[in-house]
């Protein structure tokens, strides 16, 4: 059985961008895919990514208005992987076809109808906010095996860019494709590339937000938000403190 990746607090997920280095590599259509982008549970306060394909969503929401400098990733999709390679002999002490991840290349780019030149401009010249590889582990065992995983899929800068660029209200206006594919090898040597994942998420500056008040609350608040990530997909409750949004709030001390 695969052992899915448990997240005990907020935002414990680790962001490095590499640049580019492995070419495609003699994909064959099936072999190794990404079936979906799971929905994280929270789990004794924090986030748990379920191996599940019959629970996921199909687009996602990102509030950059919520996203802070501190945060490792303003969005996170959370891919399912299926290993579809030939399954090993039940007597075989090690399945050579079992893929031993390395980490996600992932592209983002607009889609739909053309933004605002000025975010147009922010993605023409984002360069390696736009084109990078995080990395991560795990093995995903041949034979239909599958594994959840947590994948940094939008760099802070690139969020704080397009922030700072103007043009994007609490109305959804922008779309994005991110496009992930997973690397990895396999137990007997071969590189693999997955088949790309595109994954669209919606661009908007103050959807996400609930209810705002100053910090800290005087009670727990009402909307928590999403466990891995408060700027993504489910509204939330914030606080200001000294002009900066915070989100879920503090809450002062019972």
């Amino acid at each position: 059985m695969n052992r899915r990746p448990t997240h005990r607090r907020p935002l414990a997920l680790a962001a490095v961008v590499l640049p580019i280095a492995l070419a495609a590599c003699g994909r064959v259509p099936g072999q190794f895919e990404i079936l979906n982008d799971q929905v994280p549970v929270t789990s004794n306060g924090g986030c748990s990514i379920p191996v599940d394909p019959t629970v996921y969503q199909g687009e996602g929401t990102l509030d950059l208005s919520i996203v802070r400098g501190d945060f490792l990733s303003a969005y996170f999709v959370f891919p399912l992987i299926e290993n579809n390679l030939p399954a090993s002999p039940s007597n075989t002490s090690i399945d050579p076809n079992e893929i031993q991840l390395s980490g996600f290349q992932i592209d983002i780019a607009p889609i739909g109808a053309p933004p605002p030149s000025s975010i147009q401009s922010v993605f023409s010249n984002a360069g390696a906010l736009v084109h990078y590889q995080v990395p991560w582990s795990g093995g995903v065992k041949s034979g239909g095996g599958q594994l959840s995983a947590s994948v940094a899929a939008f760099p802070v800068g690139l969020a704080q860019a397009l922030l700072a660029a103007g043009g994007i209200g609490a109305d959804p206006s922008v779309t994005v494709d991110l496009t992930i594919e997973a690397l990895g090898t396999t137990n007997s040597g071969n590189h693999m590339q997955s088949d790309p994942f595109h994954f669209p998420v919606s661009l908007c500056s103050g959807c996400l937000v609930a209810n705002v008040a100053p910090c800290p609350y005087a009670a727990p608040p009402t909307n928590l938000g999403n466990s891995c990530n408060p700027a993504q997909d489910i509204p939330v409750d914030c606080c200001t403190d000294n002009g900066s949004l915070i989100c879920p709030p503090t809450v002062a001390a019972q």
